[in-house]
């Protein structure tokens, strides 16, 4: 349960509209995409939003690092073009997007648990930056940066729903997440530079079978039989289901409105109420003990130093991550359903599919230990 990648994670004064005023702007693609990059598809969250570029007609062209694509992302755009580049090298960014009249950039040096935050920061925010000027220079309509949900959501009034035009506080438990918020911001800020669309498409804590996610874990733990106490019952949790993600973005490509941020989430829920369904979609009571919030954060102190592949691992939450989770507010995202003309999957429909998922996996591990 430890596992989170949030991506799956804008700066309000920047976007942010009066209601009931008029968009600040509404420049919108044009005409179909030709060619469309994107980075981070050989992880879970760009691996997801794949498919749907492969669908919408335009060539892909899929910036590869240092892990090399899998057969499954070779399966779900066979026709893609890999180039090699490193956001750490600005130099290498401007042949990766010459050509591409769309950029979506969901890399991302992901984990709330690292030694070397600065190589974090060197990837999330400046190379987010980088490839922004590279962008630019490269006569890029579109710029399409894959947020967090969370940057928006961690407040001090987190009993108050917020929604696509609520300021950011700016003020984070956790370093993972400000470096989310200041891509965001800087991707906000370039818009209509050099002609230039930028949005921000957010999603919030994703479940999708068979990938390492905080949703994911906890229901694979779950299922199995194996969480012996529940944790962070009032915690509001933003639910994308991994099979709208490439949705909203494609919508957005063609129908969002520059320096907007779009939430690409469904229904939001409290761990506590998530108990009672998994409840009663699997038929195993939840358990009847409960750890104080408090305590659940004292042991997230442990989790640098546990093996990662240890049961314990598997049952603490890093400590910042902790933090974080306790001031989100629940997410609102009409306007995003309302001007992308998306609609996201019900929570008991994704809930079902994750467990039937994370059935599937165990039983296919005790196969293979057997």
């Amino acid at each position: 349960m430890a596992q989170f990648d949030p991506g799956p994670l804008a700066l309000g004064r920047v976007n942010s509209v009066p209601r009931g005023a008029p968009p600040h702007d509404t420049m919108r693609i044009q005409s179909q995409p030709s060619r469309i990059l994107i980075t981070g598809a050989t992880g879970v969250v760009g691996g997801l939003i794949v498919p749907a570029l492969a669908g919408t007609g335009a060539m892909l062209r899929v910036l590869t690092h240092r892990t090399a694509p899998s057969p499954d992302l070779h399966a779900a755009a066979p026709e893609a073009e890999f180039v090699p580049g490193d956001l750490e090298r600005p130099e290498t960014l401007g042949s990766v997007v010459l050509g591409c009249d769309v950029v979506v950039h969901a890399a991302a040096r992901a984990g709330f648990v690292t030694l070397d935050r600065d190589r974090q920061r060197r990837v999330n925010v400046d190379g987010c930056e980088a490839l922004l000027d590279a962008a630019a220079a490269a006569g890029v309509r579109t710029f399409v940066l894959i947020g967090y949900s969370g940057t928006v959501q961690e407040r001090e009034d987190f009993a108050t729903p917020v929604d696509e035009e609520t300021p950011p506080e700016g003020e984070y438990e956790a370093e993972a997440v400000r470096m989310k918020y200041e891509a965001e911001a800087a991707v906000l800020e370039a818009n209509g530079r050099g002609g230039m669309r930028t949005l921000v498409v957010s999603p919030g804590v994703l479940a999708a079978p068979r990938t390492e996610t905080l949703l994911g874990g906890l229901v694979s733990l779950y299922t199995a039989g194996e969480l012996p106490y529940r944790i962070l019952d009032q915690v509001w949790l933003s639910v994308s289901d991994g099979r709208d993600l490439g949705g909203f973005v494609v919508a957005a490509i063609h129908r969002g409105r520059g320096g907007r941020r779009y939430f690409a989430v469904g229904e939001s829920i409290r761990l506590g109420d998530l108990y009672e369904r998994l409840a009663a979609i699997t038929g195993i009571a939840p358990p009847r003990r409960r750890l104080p919030d408090l305590l659940v954060e004292e042991l997230g102190l442990l989790a640098p130093v546990l093996p990662s592949n240890s049961y314990l691992r598997r049952l603490i939450l890093p400590r910042e991550l902790v933090r974080h989770l306790v001031r989100l507010a629940p997410v609102r995202n009409a306007r995003t359903r309302s001007e992308l003309s998306v609609e996201s999957t019900s929570l008991e429909d994704t809930f079902t599919r994750l467990v039937n998922g994370t059935g599937k996996r165990a039983a296919g591990a005790e196969e293979a230990a057997g």
